[in-house]
């Protein structure tokens, strides 16, 4: 049993949480969640690992997109949880406070250039919205440009930006003024951009279709041409932040330096709902005029902003280790790909993010459900089947690994 993880089985089995507690779910879901295999109810979780109510255990390879990048309950995240409910009120967004004065200090301090002030919010898609609001409002322009097969949360604008399919064809008609660019093509850009765009909107790597890795002066350009028609750049950091690519930002990894970042998922450790926009001074000129224009309730916590700070910082400190680890797990990852070649076609990498590319559809959701089989989580492209992605815990073992790698090695047997 892992550290700290405690017997988490009851009688509670997924049948008598369907029996009980169906009815008051999304039907739909629940029968697409069961065909699928992956029926079970939440136990314990640890670290690398969660159990389910029967105490099968799982090595998370997912992580909810770097929500868990830190492991599960990660022991510096949860003591800052702790200690900031036994001190502090969640607090109002309308007042100041130490807590919120430290974490908006540190995000000064550790973004790159002259990003300096810090909106909070709940969710990535909220942080998304309010970067558009804040792009149009500072430029007066409505344009925003955005990559094609995009995928940057299920709300308004957020929505507006996401590959065409069934995650928005039923809520169209969208907002308006949205346009695609071909990703990694600056050529395209530069044809498309003009002084009606408000912003460019991109991850530093396409993270939900392919795992596009973009062409090394890619986001120099995206820079350049920017600031030559005024346009804001806004760098979504929601999945590609906080050490996922081995630089604390993603932007780092380009040497790039954005007019608002935006980041989420692991921004608090998985422990408490926190996400934020931080911006270069100039994206707030015209919030003078009235500072309270975007609200959210839920945002602005003294325990969140705690929780936060201890997330940076531990972040921080595992940065060091993370390309070695990005190392060994690619390194199985292309012996494994050597050896069972007519399943897995291809093995990509981003630092500490892989993509892995089957034959077919077929073919990577098989992968999935023996993955799942043995217990082990990993992920699909919603946008391409074929496509299985890995975003490993940055505090894994070498022994985690080593799992991880002989249970893949068992499901590509059972494939070819």
């Amino acid at each position: 049993m892992t550290r700290g993880m405690t017997d988490s089985t009851s009688a509670l089995t997924p049948e008598r949480f369907l029996e009980r507690f169906g009815r008051y779910f999304n039907r739909g879901r629940i029968d697409a969640i069961t065909n699928l295999g992956f029926l079970f109810v939440e136990g314990r979780a640890d670290g690398a690992y969660f159990e389910d109510t029967q105490g099968r255990r799982f090595l998370d390879m997912w992580c909810m997109g770097g929500t868990f990048s830190l492991g599960h309950r990660n022991p510096a995240v949860v003591r800052a949880a702790e200690a900031g409910l036994a001190s502090d009120d969640f607090g109002s967004l309308f007042f100041f406070s130490e807590a919120k004065g430290l974490l908006a200090e540190k995000l000064a301090r550790c973004t790159p250039g002259r990003l300096e002030t810090t909106h909070p919010v709940v969710t990535g898609a909220e942080a998304i919205d309010l970067a558009i609001k804040l792009a149009r409002g500072s430029t007066r322009r409505s344009a925003i440009l955005h990559a094609d097969h995009a995928y940057h949360g299920c709300t308004g604008f957020a929505l507006s930006m996401m590959a065409r399919g069934e995650m928005r064809d039923f809520a169209e008609p969208l907002v308006p003024d949205f346009h695609e660019i071909r990703y990694g093509d600056a050529a395209d850009l530069a044809a498309k951009i003009s002084d009606r765009t408000a912003a460019v909107v991109l991850e530093a790597v396409r993270t939900d279709a392919d795992m596009a890795v973009p062409p090394a002066d890619y986001f120099a350009e995206v820079r350049r041409l920017c600031d030559e028609t005024g346009a804001k750049l806004i760098i979504d950091e929601v999945v590609c932040g906080l050490g996922r690519l081995g630089t604390l930002w993603g932007c780092e990894y380009w040497g790039v330096e954005p007019d608002m970042l935006v980041t989420g998922k692991g921004f608090s450790g998985g422990v408490f709902p926190m996400s934020a926009v931080v911006t270069r001074p100039e994206c707030l000129d015209f919030f003078a005029e009235s500072p309270y224009r975007t609200i959210s309730s839920y945002a602005w916590s003294n325990v969140g902003a705690r929780v936060t700070l201890a997330a940076l910082e531990e972040t921080e400190r595992l940065l060091p280790r993370l390309a070695a680890l990005g190392d060994t797990i690619e390194a199985n990852l292309r012996t494994l790909q050597g050896r069972y070649g007519t399943a897995l076609r291809g093995v990509r990498r981003a630092g500490m993010m892989f993509a892995l590319d089957f034959a077919d559809a077929a073919t990577g959701m098989a992968f999935l459900g023996l993955m799942f089989g043995l217990g082990v989580l990993v992920v699909a492209s919603s946008q391409r089947l074929d496509i299985v992605k890995l975003y490993p815990p940055l505090i894994l073992e070498p022994a985690e690994v080593a799992e991880f790698s002989e249970k893949m090695e068992s499901a590509l047997k059972s494939l070819t």
